[in-house]
């Protein structure tokens, strides 16, 4: 007795509010798409309307600016649309903000190995830029 879940999801009014709101979200992300160029359109997208003030996130500061340039003609575009928005504000929100960086991975260096380095090292000249690289390469690791 399996039923469509658009039959539950279409009762109750608060569950038909939230899906005609976000037909109405949808329907301006399309008209402000339109009416931006694309390298703008790729980096933005409708957050909310509330109160008639919508609410633009930008994937970047820069893309922040040129919308808040652009905000008078969307307004204008809009309202030829039959959309009344009285304000738009512009929020910035990276798409995928980048992860932490990871820390760099401890290596250990047999003492055989450090040895051998070490070796290489005082056979060089004294000035040598590898005899000072090797060097400090033997100080900083660790013996395994």
């Amino acid at each position: 007795m399996t039923q469509r879940l658009d039959r539950f999801a279409g009762e109750g009014s608060a569950l038909d509010r939230l899906r005609a709101h976000a037909s109405r979200l949808g329907r301006l992300q399309q008209i402000v798409l339109a009416e931006l160029p694309p390298y703008l359109a790729d980096s933005c997208h409708v957050a909310n309307l509330k109160e008639d003030v919508l609410l633009i996130h930008a994937a970047t500061g820069a893309v922040a600016a040129k919308l808040r340039q652009a905000t008078p003609r969307l307004l204008n575009t809009l309202a030829m649309q039959g959309v009344m928005v009285r304000s738009i504000k512009i929020a910035t929100r990276p798409v995928n903000p980048a992860p932490p960086p990871k820390p760099p991975e401890q290596r250990t260096v047999s003492g055989q190995t450090q040895d051998a380095l070490r070796s290489l090292a005082s056979d060089l000249p004294a000035d040598d830029p590898l005899r000072a690289a090797l060097e400090r390469f033997v100080r900083r690791s660790r013996g395994a």
